[in-house]
């Protein structure tokens, strides 16, 4: 793999045991950005998860909701976006615009807004961490994935040569990474699978 490949991990929607400490471990251990998706939860829970994850690692962390903590001020915190159909609209400051995309149109479509650095399309694969939400994209061709997309859903280590072949900019983990016993030690494995 090659450096222009990101490597992506989404945090379980639920709480998860001593998850301040495995998103440094997952950032340390080389994986681009943690992306936080807690939609049941209010700001102060997301707040309090953000203060126990060290300073340095927040540039490489983007929330998937809970606007009103992105940016400068009292109370915010320097973290990018991830765009959706519940926030269709980024924060002023956020330090990384990102978009979840369901079809290779609306990818292409993010791929030419210069204010997204990068889209996710899923489901690629069928998902390991929902039920029922099987992969679409497995045929695609080379040709129709737009610059900068994230495969996500289904994605595993061994997966990530297709998504690379296929042209896709990096992959995003979410049921896989957090199924380990131990988060940080399977992430480094994963890293070392790629250099």
């Amino acid at each position: 793999m090659n450096n222009a490949f990101r490597l992506i991990a989404i945090t379980m929607p639920d709480t998860f045991p001593d998850e301040a400490r495995i998103i440094g471990e997952l950032l340390d251990s080389g994986f681009d950005r943690v992306h936080i998706r807690k939609p049941g939860w209010e700001d102060r829970r997301v707040r309090e998860l953000l203060e126990r994850i060290e300073k340095r690692h927040h540039p490489r962390i983007s929330l998937h909701q809970n606007p009103e903590l992105v940016g400068e001020g009292p109370g915010r915190f320097n973290v990018g976006f991830h765009i959706n159909s519940r926030y269709p609209s980024a924060p002023e400051g956020a330090v990384c615009i990102s978009k979840s995309c369901h079809s290779i149109a609306e990818a292409r479509t993010a791929s030419e807004d210069p204010k997204i650095e990068y889209q996710t399309l899923s489901p690629v694969f069928d998902s390991i961490s929902k039920a029922g939400y099987a992969g679409v994209f497995g045929d695609v061709q080379r040709t129709d994935i737009p610059a900068g997309t994230i495969g996500l859903g289904g994605v595993t280590p061994e997966r990530c040569r297709w998504l690379q072949e296929k042209g896709f900019g990096g992959a995003a983990m979410l049921g896989y990474i957090w199924q380990h016993e131990n988060v940080g030690e399977e992430a480094q494995t994963i890293l070392k699978t790629f250099n």
